[in-house]
């Protein structure tokens, strides 16, 4: 498997994969802090959730999608994976190295998140103001593995459609499914809620970048456990699904 995840990695050098981890988290970090600005002294305090609510509200699908459609872009432009094909490898190998390269790139998108959040709050003494700054660094982390799914998901989807496609309805699914179950009783059943979901209690802002009232429902901590069993579960069976259909593609 390390002889797959190296080979991926290679490819990706000098092409605009890598740009996008450090474009994507700077992009979501100026429009926020942009946004809070234009909102006065009150506002600008709220600096620190605001990114993470702009992260997980489109930044972050984007960024998965992003990376997934450029990736299987690399090989569709070049010989379409007729390379790959004529190649004594194991298919459905080389497509897991392909989810866990994506993965990998996302959580160092993130982390670098985590910096600007950290630089944003030492600049603006105020900022993180609802919670606590290790909270905020939580709430990241739970967005990424909640949003895991998203991964082999983009990645056939991709495969299937093209860049563009893959790029709209990833972002567009997420803007509109997500932030309209995300505070709804059934939002388990949407799984692009499901990462703005558990965010909440911990950045104790709403879906929609308003504060949430005390004693709010919203607040509960019991979604956290809930959805990281369901997004993990998830991951899997997509993953699973996308390797199959990978290696079923290829040695047709």
């Amino acid at each position: 498997m390390y002889l797959y995840l190296k080979s991926e990695i290679l490819k990706t050098k000098r092409t605009k994969i890598r740009k996008m981890l450090m474009v994507i988290p700077l992009i979501c970090s100026l429009l926020a802090l942009g946004f809070n600005f234009l909102g006065g002294p009150e506002i600008v305090r709220l600096s620190a959730e605001t990114i993470i609510n702009h992260w997980g509200i489109l930044w972050l699908s984007v960024l998965i999608a992003l990376t997934t459609g450029l990736l299987n872009n690399l090989e569709k432009k070049s010989t379409n994976f007729k390379t790959i094909i004529g190649l004594p490898i194991n298919f459905q190998k080389k497509e897991m190295s392909r989810v866990l390269l994506v993965i990998g790139f996302v959580a160092l998108g993130s982390l670098l998140l985590v910096t600007a959040i950290s630089l944003t709050s030492l600049l603006i003494q105020t900022s993180p103001y609802l919670v606590s700054l290790s909270s905020c660094i939580l709430a990241v982390i739970l967005m990424l593995v909640t949003s895991l799914w998203q991964v082999p998901f983009c990645l056939w989807l991709s495969r299937k459609t093209n860049f563009f496609i893959t790029l709209l309805l990833n972002s567009m699914l997420n803007l509109n499914l997500g932030t309209l179950f995300a505070p709804a009783e059934d939002w388990w059943f949407v799984p692009y809620s499901w990462h703005l979901r558990v965010q909440m209690p911990l950045t104790k802002l709403h879906s929609n970048g308003i504060p949430l009232p005390q004693n709010d429902e919203l607040l509960s901590y019991s979604a956290i456990p809930i959805t990281l069993v369901l997004s993990i579960l998830f991951f899997l069976l997509l993953t699973w699904i996308t390797v199959r259909s990978f290696n079923k593609i290829e040695v047709k």
